[in-house]
């Protein structure tokens, strides 16, 4: 069983692989790099467990150095309080992202931010985020490893 879902995961981060590589190959002959919405290589990480997906479009959040994700959240979606160890530099490409302070989930603080919003929530302050009306594609970046701890479970 271990075996599998090891197999499932890591063919699962293929896409994904395969566009960090292409970029990073055009990136070594000082070419412009371009990554299309269809060219994009969405994935499921282990720990997204929600139906989010994720998708590596520069570097590597899991590693550190300079790095760009996208995140796609299904609407209806909702992410429990949580914090970063570090800022979370948020840019929402589609749809209405719902953002909220605290340490607790709370629906009537959610403020909407519609595409185009940008968003810089600091290190370590409590917050979650929701996708009411719709599905939601935000684009985050950073220069360290991502990382994420969740007060709510």
């Amino acid at each position: 069983m271990k075996k599998t879902i090891l197999i499932a995961a890591a063919v699962a981060m293929i896409p994904a692989a395969i566009t960090l590589t292409t970029i990073r190959a055009q990136q070594s002959k000082q070419e412009i790099v371009s990554v299309t919405p269809e060219q994009v290589r969405w994935f499921t990480p282990a720990y997204y467990k929600d139906g989010r997906q994720r998708a590596q479009l520069f570097g590597d959040s899991s590693r550190g150095g300079a790095w760009v994700d996208r995140v796609k959240i299904p609407a209806g979606a909702r992410v429990l309080a949580h914090t970063h160890p570090h800022d979370e530099l948020v840019t929402v490409i589609e749809g209405t992202w719902y953002l909220g302070e605290g340490e607790r989930f709370d629906p009537a603080k959610l403020k909407g931010y519609p595409a185009g919003s940008f968003i810089v929530v600091p290190a370590g302050v409590p917050h979650y985020v929701a996708a009411k009306d719709g599905a939601v594609i935000v684009q985050l970046s950073g220069s360290s490893k991502f990382g994420t701890d969740y007060l709510e479970k």
